[in-house]
């Protein structure tokens, strides 16, 4: 299994000089396996690039794990080159809602927001709801979908093939609540973890949602994962101040022992898992 990030930032996209290393797409990371399948995690801008990277081949069978509807996580599904392929499956999953996901997802590509309606598009659209705490086989992956604390309804994935385990935990804010933290537990012994990072401990903001640095690198040991990957970058976080996490949140795993190697997420990073 191998993994590439197209897009790390958080919240909106952020070009520009600042960013051009780490990247200014928002959220979304392409997983193969052995096979070649395409698993696709979150729908952020970085999606209009992986679409692109498929160069018009076909046909494509796309499964897409949405961790939830906020717009930098659903951003880019309008842009997916592949969705208007009539030969293409996309299969688009996500947590239940208090209206049908269909529905909410289409809102924003409704006129007048956008020309085409999510349900014009000519690939074949299936959208799947996904319950807290339920296991399903998607294509040849095994994946598990735990609920996280986050002001909308979102998903953490675990994703298995080939022997080998990411987890995907994106806008958790559950190291603060005070309550066992799930991702904890959805994680335990994962090759990697890529996890919400958009915080430091200056900078935290209590109800927005996310995580800290550290509390990221807190779950990463408690968990014994072999690999964290500090993901979802605030929009004022400079390629030099990443530079500068990555090297201080490494230097804090070591001193824990245990071997944890720590990654900062960049756009066309890829990682064999």
């Amino acid at each position: 299994m191998r993994i590439r990030f197209w897009g790390t930032r958080g919240s909106i996209p952020t070009p520009g000089q600042r960013t051009v290393r780490y990247g200014g797409n928002t959220a979304c990371v392409e997983v193969r396996d052995d096979s070649g399948h395409l698993l696709i995690l979150d729908a952020g801008t970085g999606l209009r690039e992986l679409g692109l990277s498929l160069n018009g081949d076909g046909p494509h069978t796309v499964d897409l794990l949405i961790s939830h509807l906020h717009w930098d996580h659903i951003q880019g599904i309008p842009f997916f080159q592949p969705a208007y392929d009539p030969h293409t499956t996309l299969r688009l999953y996500g947590p239940e809602q208090q209206r049908p996901l269909r529905e909410l997802l289409g809102l924003g590509m409704d006129d007048p927001f956008f020309p085409v309606d999510l349900d014009a598009i000519p690939a074949q659209l299936e959208i799947h709801e996904v319950p807290n705490g339920t296991a399903r086989s998607i294509g040849p992956y095994a994946v598990r979908a735990t609920k996280l604390h986050h002001p909308a309804p979102a998903l953490a994935y675990r994703i298995e093939a080939d022997g080998r385990s990411i987890v995907y935990a994106t806008d958790t804010e559950d190291a603060f609540t005070g309550l066992p933290n799930p991702v904890v537990a959805l994680a335990d012994g994962a090759d990697t973890l890529i996890h919400d990072g958009q915080f430091l401990d200056g900078d935290y903001k209590p109800g927005w949602g996310h995580s800290t640095v550290s509390s990221a690198l807190d779950v990463a040991l408690r968990s014994r994962v072999k690999r964290l990957v500090l993901y979802h970058h605030d929009p004022e976080r400079s390629d030099d101040a990443l530079d500068r996490i990555g090297a201080e949140t490494q230097r804090a795993a070591d001193e824990q022992g245990g071997g944890l190697e720590v990654v900062v997420a960049r756009e066309g990073l890829e990682l064999a898992i």
